[in-house]
């Protein structure tokens, strides 16, 4: 066909011809770039879950022990109900024990999570740094399910006495949820 034109004509037709191929990748071009990072970025994403799903399979004879743990010694919810007024006297007690008084309790209503339900305490609790720091140590022990969510430390007048406003869930295993 190009043969049948004169020189001109087929110069033309050589620069339309130039001028469709950079108009096609001038427009399809990027979008075929955004198309591979894309298709790149969902590859990455897939390999860091396979990584993280090969984690924890590796980990599978840990997470049972831990999951057997759990059942044997999380306490049920009935317990929260029974336990309650216990575990603030108990709270109080401690506290006065490292020379700490609680000067105000606020009960929290937390909603259920997926493998159990919490129970919580606001206090408020003012004395010596060096008591704050062992009372606080002593609720972090995995067999009491105890876990601080909130905690924040003023000082008082006296350089040593501090004022810490922390906030305090019990967790229960719940027979309304799954297991874990």
């Amino acid at each position: 066909m190009l043969k049948n034109l004169n020189p001109r004509e087929q110069r033309l037709a050589l620069a339309l011809g130039i001028v469709a191929l950079l108009l096609v990748n001038l427009l399809l071009l990027p979008k075929l770039m955004a198309f591979t990072r894309a298709g790149h970025q969902k590859n990455a994403e897939l390999q860091a879950q396979v990584a993280a799903a090969e984690g924890w399979i590796a980990k599978k004879d840990y997470w049972a022990e831990r999951k057997d743990w759990l059942e044997k010694t999380e306490p049920t919810l009935n317990a929260a109900r029974e336990d309650s007024a216990t575990q603030l006297e108990l709270l109080q007690k401690t506290a006065r024990k490292f020379g700490l008084a609680i000067t105000d309790i606020q009960l929290l209503q937390l909603d259920p999570v997926e493998f159990y339900q919490p129970v919580g305490a606001r206090l408020t609790v003012a004395g010596p740094w060096s008591g704050l720091v062992q009372f606080v140590s002593g609720l972090q022990e995995p067999e009491l399910f105890d876990v601080i969510t909130r905690f924040s430390v003023k000082s008082d007048d006296p350089p040593p006495n501090v004022q810490c406003e922390l906030e305090i869930q019990r967790w229960f295993h719940s027979p309304e949820t799954a297991n874990p």
